[in-house]
């Protein structure tokens, strides 16, 4: 079996809540890629773009997604935009199963409006075609590294969820 499970998919597709209640079931570590890099920068992310830039947050992501990419036995759930770099995503698909969490628009919008942490989607006019117009950046990507996906809406639960990413993962053995 790869060492890792990686969670790739848009902000506000479940990644984290996902990906920590997988590691409990399979009995792995976690990760959360955003959480590691603002302790590692001891900043929120929303501080390092407003005060250093997202030029500045890409190079220290890539760092700290190599360092990320050499453990084991951990449920990786990475930032919405780690595949925007081939070399991010190469290394961890390197050492795991990637699962893309294919989120609908609409149940982003209802997730991403609940709080204004996302910096990409802060000061917007339009918060609904912004999301449409990075999703469109970045769904190649996402389908083009994916090992397996699973669908996600509104209604979807997530111990469901988990369920078919843990026999995915299984079976992917």
């Amino acid at each position: 079996m790869k060492q890792n499970l990686i969670l790739i998919g848009f902000m506000g597709s479940g990644k984290s809540t996902v990906g920590r209640e997988l590691a409990k079931v399979l009995e792995m570590n976690f990760v959360d890629t955003d959480h590691y890099i603002e302790n590692k920068e001891k900043m929120k992310i929303k501080e390092i773009f407003s005060l250093k830039g997202e030029k500045y947050f890409r190079e220290i992501e890539a760092k700290y997604v190599k360092e990320i990419s050499k453990m084991n036995n951990t449920v990786i759930s990475t930032g919405g935009g780690v595949v925007a770099s081939d070399t991010n995503i190469m290394l961890l698909k390197k050492r795991g199963f990637v699962i893309y969490l294919d989120c609908t628009v609409e149940c982003i919008y209802k997730r991403v409006s609940r709080r204004n942490t996302r910096p990409l989607l802060n000061d917007v006019k339009d918060l609904h075609s912004r999301i449409v117009e990075l999703l469109n950046e970045r769904v190649d990507n996402y389908k083009k590294y994916m090992d397996d996906k699973v669908y996600i809406d509104s209604n979807t639960n997530i111990w469901d969820t988990v369920d078919k990413i843990k026999k995915m993962y299984i079976k992917f053995d």
